[in-house]
C-alpha cells in the first residue's frame, strides 16, 4: 500500500469526549481546510447531537465517510450523514445489534461491529451478524482482547475469516495495563500498530483520538510512516 493510500483512509476525527470538544475541532478542521473527517457522536445525546449537526452545516467540512453511531440514534440521523456527507460506514457496539430493526433496513449493509474486550459475547450478536456488513476492529481493543486471552479474541479470528472488516478504530494502547487509550500523549502508545496484521484492516481507519485535530494530524503522519514501514500480512 502507498502512502497516499493510507493517507486517504485514515481519517481525522470529530470526537465527542469531552462532550463539546465537537465545536473546537469543527472549527479547527475549517482552519486546517480539512474537508473530510469522520464523526463520532457517541458521548453525546440527541439534544447535543442535533448541536453538532447544526455546527456541522455552517463548517467547511463535505464528506463524512465513517462516523460512530449509539443506541438512540433515529432514522433521521442516517438518513442526514447518508444524504447530506456521503457516509457509508456506521460503527455500532456489539450490544447495539439488539436495536438492529429500529432502525432502516437500507442501512443495515452499511453498519459494522466493534467488539470490548470485556470476555461476553451479546447473543445477538450472532443472530444478526449476517444482516450487517461486518465488523469494525478497534485496534486498542482487539490488542487489549490478546493480551489478556479474553474471549473477544479468539471470536474476532474465527469470524474474519467468514465476514469482512469495512473499518477500524485507531488510538493508543497500554502494553502495561493492556489498555485502550483515547487521549494519546506520545508515539511509543501508537507502536503497538507495528504488530498488526494486515488482515485485520477495513477501508476506513478512524483517528477515535480526544487529542486535537492538529494533534490528530501529527500522529496520523506518524502512524502513514509506521505502515508504510512495518505492516505486514
Amino acid at each position: 500500500m502507498t502512502e497516499n493510500n493510507w493517507s486517504q483512509r485514515i481519517l481525522l476525527n470529530i470526537t465527542t469526549c469531552p462532550n463539546f470538544s465537537y465545536q473546537y475541532k469543527i472549527r479547527e478542521a475549517d482552519r486546517m481546510g480539512e474537508r473530510t473527517v469522520a464523526c463520532f457522536p457517541e458521548f453525546v445525546g440527541i439534544g447535543e447531537r442535533k448541536k453538532l449537526y447544526l455546527a456541522l452545516n455552517h463548517s467547511k467540512i463535505t464528506t463524512v465517510p465513517f462516523v460512530h453511531i449509539r443506541d438512540d440514534f433515529q432514522s433521521w440521523e442516517l438518513d442526514y450523514f447518508w444524504n447530506q456527507y456521503q457516509t457509508r460506514y456506521f460503527n455500532v457496539h456489539e450490544g447495539s445489534l439488539v436495536h438492529l430493526k429500529s432502525w432502516p433496513q437500507k442501512y443495515w449493509p452499511h453498519m459494522y461491529i466493534e467488539f470490548n474486550y470485556n470476555n461476553r459475547i451479546p447473543a445477538s450478536l450472532l443472530v444478526n451478524l449476517n444482516k450487517v456488513g461486518g465488523f469494525c476492529l478497534d485496534f486498542s481493543h482487539l490488542w487489549s482482547a490478546r493480551d489478556r486471552g479474553v474471549l473477544e479474541w479468539e471470536v474476532i479470528n474465527k469470524l474474519i475469516k467468514k465476514y469482512p472488516v469495512g473499518c477500524n478504530h485507531l488510538n493508543g494502547y497500554s502494553h502495561r495495563r493492556r489498555y485502550d487509550l483515547h487521549y494519546v500523549r506520545s508515539i511509543n502508545q501508537l507502536s503497538y500498530l507495528r504488530e498488526i496484521p494486515l488482515k485485520y484492516f477495513g477501508h476506513y481507519l478512524a483517528l477515535e483520538m480526544n487529542n486535537s485535530l492538529a494533534s490528530q494530524q501529527k500522529y496520523k503522519n506518524y502512524i502513514i510512516g509506521l505502515l508504510n514501514k512495518y505492516s505486514h500480512s
